[in-house]
């Protein structure tokens, strides 16, 4: 059983058992079941694809080579396998390193490529063997994206990944029931602060260690699973005048559906906006990004 997007991969198979319709909470159903032939007259959006009637668009604008003003160059690149090279990079441009399994490609930038400029912005690193680096005074920041995971702890959440959260709960904070109350944004952290639900401290969950077996997980019974306190559930805000909602019901939101209740707090929307752009609109504020995909989490 592979679980696959390549087209090569599915057309190859002997069935295919295609999901959706869509992601995450529309998503869940089967919508194809039968062979490779079958599906190119299916409806799905994979049929769809699979069959040329949908089709990416890459007809995206390319930088002409005689349009690069500025390159950043490795020299004698030699970590690893890498045979002493030199390699040339334009910025303000897309490039892209492939080559076969074991080429040298992450070893290239994973390895030298990135651990070098971050050196030269001050952080202490381990790098490869290299050379120079001709150019990289013109790098003010280096982000390296990979699949590794985004955090490991299940208190870390998308809103709280895009530092999203700190806004909402000062908006709880400022609700006229939260002020009699004395409440500060803090207390409508689940992480920490008086708010948090005291029997499972804001996890929404009890871990049961079994001896033999692995650990079981509960839903709360103080808290139903919702991290909070019952007195702090009970400061609501009505931004769209159709319903009062809580803080934990905040983070029962998807990306898209907390865009569109929060669309007069432009800050709020600002950072979760990325999170739409890379398409992680069906994704929960409050869904651990330890249960996110390898390419979710790379998103």
């Amino acid at each position: 059983v592979v679980v696959e997007h390549d087209p090569q991969v599915m057309m190859n198979a002997d069935r295919i058992i295609d999901m959706g319709p869509g992601s995450g909470e529309q998503g869940g159903s089967i919508v194809f079941d039968g062979t490779p032939a079958q599906i190119l007259e299916a409806e799905s959006l994979t049929g769809l694809y699979l069959k040329g009637r949908l089709r990416v668009d890459t007809s995206l604008s390319r930088v002409p080579e005689e349009a690069f003003r500025s390159w950043l160059t490795v020299k004698g690149a030699r970590e690893h396998n890498l045979k002493n090279i030199d390699v040339s990079f334009p910025l303000g441009a897309i490039s892209v390193v492939t080559g076969v399994s074991g080429s040298g490609k992450s070893t290239l930038v994973g390895d030298i490529l990135v651990p070098a400029l971050e050196r030269s912005l001050g952080k202490a690193v381990a790098c490869g063997d290299f050379d120079e680096i001709i150019g990289r005074s013109r790098i003010s920041e280096v982000m390296f994206v990979d699949q590794s995971a985004v955090g490991k702890t299940t208190r870390s959440n998308p809103v709280s990944y895009v530092d999203a959260f700190g806004p909402i709960r000062t908006l709880f904070a400022g609700v006229p029931l939260a002020r009699d109350r004395g409440y500060k944004p803090g207390d409508f952290s689940f992480n920490s602060g008086a708010g948090r639900c005291p029997t499972c401290q804001g996890a929404g969950f009890e871990r049961v260690e079994m001896q033999f077996l692995s650990d079981v997980f509960l839903r709360c019974p103080d808290c139903d699973g919702t991290r909070y306190r019952a007195e702090i559930r009970e400061v609501t805000i009505n931004l769209d005048g159709r319903r009062e909602v809580s803080v934990a019901d905040v983070l029962e939101m998807t990306v898209d559906q907390a865009c569109q209740y929060f669309r007069a707090e432009r800050e709020i929307v600002r950072r979760l906006k990325p999170l739409q752009d890379v398409g992680l609109g069906y994704v929960k504020l409050g869904q651990p990004v330890s249960t996110l995909s390898g390419g979710e989490a790379q998103r």
